[in-house]
């Protein structure tokens, strides 16, 4: 029997468009409600008790919060048998994460014919939710969705095998990899590719989880739009809270940046912030707490170093008034599936060579993933291309 489906969504969040993909491939049908829209936005909430998309309802009575296909999968499909051709476990080569490193891993190994199968939950990865990049050679203010799904296209066009799954575990027997997935899949190669990128840093503030999708977010494409004429808070002085800032700027009525010591971000981003009349920094400052009620209502900021403002309490703390606090702290390296199999450095970066080589014969990493300085799509892309040709000569030789 088929179910009722409806997704309350954005049109440029990648988690909604994630969700809408596994709708079509599975050929159910679904009600699209664009919380664009106020009105469709607060019946959101009041159905979800989130402040963040996607939302998806089945039957009325099932809510699923996020791009969580594995809960997907299990409500809508089941046990179903896939249309598609049963995913074939052995093969010459395996790239983990079909981000800005493993695109390019992916379309250099199909030109080179090798027998590859690519592993990775969302196609593009962190870029996804770029509302635009600027830097890129030759395509400049691009959406980083538009720029991925380019790149994806163009490796999916040398026949690839993608298989749309996180992988959690793997381990080398007899020079052979076995890697297990989210979803139950099992896939052997002789070589692997580790490009898995990076996720959202959490801040580590008291009440941070509390609110997470209720006020504390991780992407301005995203939920951005739900904050319209609200005041918020970015937490963080690099690129990833410049370009937040940025972004939020022009929807919502107060941006409050929050940084630890100073910005460290990219003079051209700090100073079009600079021209932005609703954007105030607190510098020296670290959040205390996130605190509210059902919703997030304000921070408690501590001021580091010493010093005062007209605003500190006799305690030492401010607090400022929000509506939504977004993370832009940075990002920690998405290697926890390898510890143990392969060398890191503290930060739990793989440590890799100038080849993209690491001290598992057979394995190779690149990207953001890695102990390579230069966090940037282009160097990855780069890097991507780098650790491919270093696999395809150990399968070769």
């Amino acid at each position: 029997m088929p179910h009722t489906v409806e997704i309350y969504s954005l049109p440029d969040c990648p988690h909604c468009k994630n969700t809408k993909a596994f709708f079509e491939k599975h050929n159910i049908e679904y009600t699209n409600y664009d919380v664009s829209d106020s009105t469709l936005a607060k019946k959101m909430i009041e159905i979800s008790g989130q402040r963040g998309v996607p939302v998806t309802v089945i039957d009325g009575k099932e809510i699923v919060i996020g791009d969580d296909l594995m809960k997907l999968q299990n409500l809508l499909v089941g046990d179903e048998v896939p249309k598609e051709a049963p995913i074939k476990a052995d093969h010459e080569l395996a790239i983990i994460g079909a981000g800005a490193a493993g695109l390019p891993a992916a379309l250099y190994a199909g030109r080179k014919e090798l027998d590859t199968i690519v592993i990775g939950g969302a196609i593009g990865g962190m870029v996804n939710q770029s509302k635009t990049i600027e830097n890129y050679p030759g395509i400049p203010d691009v959406p980083g969705d538009v720029l991925m799904g380019k790149i994806a296209e163009h490796a999916k066009s040398t026949g690839v095998e993608f298989l749309e799954d996180v992988g959690i575990s793997i381990v080398k027997k007899g020079g052979i990899f076995e890697i297990e997935t989210l979803n139950g899949n099992k896939v052997t190669a002789k070589a692997v590719i580790a490009a898995t990128g990076r996720i959202p840093r959490f801040s580590g503030a008291k009440g941070e989880a509390d609110y997470f999708g209720k006020g504390v977010a991780v992407c301005t494409t995203c939920d951005g739009p739900l904050y319209k004429g609200k005041s918020v808070a970015v937490i963080g002085g690099g690129n990833t809270a410049l370009d937040m800032a940025l972004d939020l700027a022009d929807m919502v009525s107060e941006v409050h940046m929050i940084v630890r010591s100073k910005v460290k971000g990219d003079e051209i981003l700090l100073n079009r912030l600079k021209t932005k009349k609703n954007v105030i920094f607190h510098n020296g400052y670290e959040v205390e707490e996130i605190y509210g009620g059902e919703f997030v209502e304000g921070i408690a900021l501590k001021k580091l170093g010493g010093g005062t403002i007209s605003k500190i309490f006799k305690s030492g703390i401010e607090k400022v008034p929000v509506e939504g606090v977004f993370l832009g702290i940075g990002l920690n390296p998405n290697t926890a599936m390898f510890e143990g199999l392969v060398e890191m450095n503290a930060e739990k970066e793989i440590i890799v060579n100038e080849n993209c080589e690491t001290n598992v014969e057979g394995f190779f990493a690149a990207g953001d993933a890695t102990s390579i300085k230069a966090k940037q799509i282009a160097s990855s892309v780069g890097e991507g291309v780098k650790a491919l040709i270093s696999a395809y000569a150990y399968l070769k030789k």
